[in-house]
């Protein structure tokens, strides 16, 4: 559209309003002389006609009008007043241009101020709809909530339909726990319980069906809104894609996590199998008198003793039932490092146990094979020298049950200790698959734990010398609720 096309309009406008001003003091005057009725109203169609342009055209058309009322009024007899000029008609004709300029300019303040209105509306809808694209892209609903008046929430219309459903349709619910999967519907009861007592911030995730009876995560953040009542602000977003992520990281842990404990039951089984191979053949070899050859086949047993309890640990950890179950800590921890012994004596680490007895946990055995797995194999990378050695502890104090692993391995630069759970991160370039530690996290904390790490970097020059034992130190402390 060309340029001068709003100047065009703006002056057709401008011109048809200058006419009216001549036309409607015109018309009043020509009603009033020639009907008997407006005869003795003469003043007040003039001053109607003159607010009408002044209201409608603007100050210079309704000045206009006023001044074409003057002349009219001073060239043509009217029944309320002769023609001519006298000084009572002065005040009269003050007036209408005093009530001409005011109405004039309160209603151009009108027009800017709905201009302005039309303007901030328009940057309002365009910032609506931006938001709604958003909520949209980011798969994100946005509501309110008034706990003292119903548990249901008012969503921001355009939002992402986290439930799968229309707004109207949720908000005509009396509840939307009957959405979510039966296994959470108690929970997210239970946030709508605390959330009548507690000020916030609450996050919560949850699952919840959708028609087409596809299953999906949410994640509730909200806060509690300042003044009085309780009255609830949150998003709920779609988390389902972060999920099945996370699912797919998990599997790629357990596969990793499956082909290091193949290579050391492979390292484990071949030490017992070479020995039996070695004493049966001299069993068998001729020249040995038969308390000799029993001495063979009687160390045979026993390795093949040491062989089945190899397979018994595997299998331990390969049977993975989900079951949670009343667990001792220094069972695990011994599987584990039975597991993992040829792998100690191979790097000539040194192993101190301080365990404290009876302290069971309530987990799955085979998530806690995982982490004890990840925390002790992690202590064995990091020693690499004569000297090294991992201290495990195991205690019970302030109803809580802590595994601690320590190792005097290289330590861990302070900057990089927030960083060790994030998935994919690792301070082991050329080992390291950067999910072990964030699985391990996970897991401690789906058993309603926490683990903290803290850590002294090596001094000197050469850290991979001895030395460092004597002042670099790096500990894991898991701690879960103990079994009541």
């Amino acid at each position: 559209m060309s340029s001068a096309a709003p100047s065009r309009r703006w002056f057709t406008r401008r011109s048809a309003w200058f006419v009216l001003a001549l036309l409607l003091p015109s018309l009043s005057a020509f009603l009033t002389t020639h009907v008997q009725v407006l005869s003795h109203v003469s003043f007040t169609m003039f001053f109607l006609a003159t607010v009408l342009i002044a209201t409608l055209g603007g100050l210079a058309p309704s000045l206009t009008a006023a001044a074409l009322v003057v002349v009219i009024t001073f060239f043509v007899p009217l029944s309320d007043r002769p023609a001519g000029f006298f000084v009572r008609d002065i005040p009269r004709d003050l007036l209408l241009f005093f009530a001409a300029i005011m109405i004039s300019l309160i209603s151009d303040s009108r027009r800017r101020y709905a201009a302005e209105l039309r303007i901030a509306l328009r940057e309002l809808r365009e910032r609506s709809d931006d938001l709604v694209a958003s909520l949209n892209s980011s798969r994100c609903a946005v509501w309110t909530m008034d706990m003292d008046t119903s548990l249901n929430a008012r969503w921001y219309s355009g939002s992402y339909p986290v439930y799968g459903r229309p707004f109207r349709e949720l908000e005509a619910m009396p509840s939307v726990v009957p959405l979510v999967h039966p296994e959470d519907q108690a929970s997210i009861s239970g946030v709508f319980e605390e959330m009548r007592s507690t000020p916030g911030p609450i996050v919560f995730e949850y699952r919840v069906i959708w028609p087409n009876s596809e299953i999906h995560w949410l994640e509730m953040r909200c806060n509690r809104s300042d003044g009085p009542g309780r009255r609830w602000r949150g998003v709920t977003v779609d988390i389902t894609e972060r999920k099945l992520a996370e699912a797919a990281l998990l599997r790629s842990e357990k596969l990793a996590a499956m082909g290091r404990l193949a290579s050391t039951v492979a390292h484990e089984i071949n030490n017992p199998l070479e020995a039996v191979t070695n004493l049966l053949y001299l069993a068998r070899a001729g020249g040995n008198d038969e308390t000799e050859t029993q001495e063979y086949l009687a160390s045979a047993d026993r390795e093949l003793a040491r062989l089945s309890n190899i397979t018994r640990l595997t299998l331990g950890f390969v049977r993975t039932s989900g079951m949670v179950v009343d667990t001792d800590i220094a069972e695990i921890v011994d599987d584990v490092l039975s597991l993992l012994q040829h792998r100690l004596e191979t790097k000539n680490v040194r192993v101190e146990r301080q365990y404290q007895p009876g302290v069971s946990i309530c987990i799955a055995p085979h998530e806690l094979r995982q982490i004890a797995t990840n925390l002790i194999a992690n202590a064995a990378d990091a020693v690499g020298f004569d000297d090294g050695y991992i201290a495990i502890r195991i205690l019970s104090e302030d109803g809580v049950g802590a595994l601690l692993v320590e190792d005097n391995g290289g330590g861990i630069d302070e900057s990089l200790l927030p960083r060790i759970f994030e998935p994919f991160f690792s301070t082991k370039d050329e080992v390291g698959t950067g999910i072990g530690l964030w699985v391990t996290k996970e897991l401690v904390e789906k058993n309603g734990g926490r683990v903290v790490v803290t850590s002294d970097k090596a001094s000197g020059d050469d850290a991979t010398s001895p030395s460092r034992a004597a002042d670099a130190r790096t500990s894991f402390r898991v701690e879960f609720p103990l079994t009541k």
